[in-house]
């Protein structure tokens, strides 16, 4: 009886977070959409990513955790990526806390999703590389994320939407994340340390 209110509690706990999280979406969703179908498009693309997240947690094990290469392996093909145009690095099976996987895969979905919309997926000539590593001490992954091969566009160089400010943001509250987040003449320049 005492392990079953302990999983009830958690449950709860989850689910309370994902709806605040659901309802935060919705709200810069709205904040950001020119139009319903706007709206319709873009909401139901950050819920897909929610989505992954649910169901990679769902298929774990007692004691198992998401790592981060299936976490962004998962991101990348779910956006339809070309793997020639991708370079990825770093070890692999570096696990995540649970708690800080819906914010980190939102984070990376608005990344690929600009990548695509304004940076790398834009030109024939672009080029997306994730370099990932743990820092000296062992505490903190280390994210690298550039695009490359694009010519920034005046609207991408003034924008500051949801992706930039969950990254620039959320993350550092929510995580104690470091982060910067840098549009350089060719492409933008993301990085994220976060604890694990």
């Amino acid at each position: 009886a005492q392990r079953r209110q302990v999983l009830v509690s958690e449950l709860q706990h989850r689910t309370r977070n994902l709806i605040a999280v659901i309802q935060a979406l919705a709200a810069a969703t709205e904040r950001e959409a020119g139009s319903v179908a706007d709206f319709q498009h873009r909401f139901r693309n950050r819920m897909s990513a929610l989505a992954r997240v649910q169901g990679m947690l769902s298929r774990l094990d007692d004691g198992q955790r998401v790592t981060f290469d299936s976490l962004l392996e998962s991101e990348l093909t779910a956006h339809g990526m070309a793997q020639e145009r991708v370079t990825l690095s770093g070890p692999r099976g570096v696990t995540l806390k649970s708690r800080t996987l819906q914010t980190l895969a939102l984070a990376l979905h608005e990344l690929a999703t600009n990548a695509i919309k304004h940076g790398a997926f834009t030109s024939d000539v672009g080029r997306l590389a994730v370099h990932w590593e743990l820092e000296p001490d062992g505490t903190r992954l280390r994210v690298d994320w550039r695009d490359t091969g694009v010519v920034t566009s005046r609207q991408t160089e003034r924008g500051s939407g949801y992706g930039r400010e969950l990254i620039e943001r959320a993350l550092p509250y929510q995580m104690g994340a470091r982060t910067t987040y840098a549009i350089e003449p060719d492409g933008v320049h993301c990085t994220i340390a976060l604890s694990l």
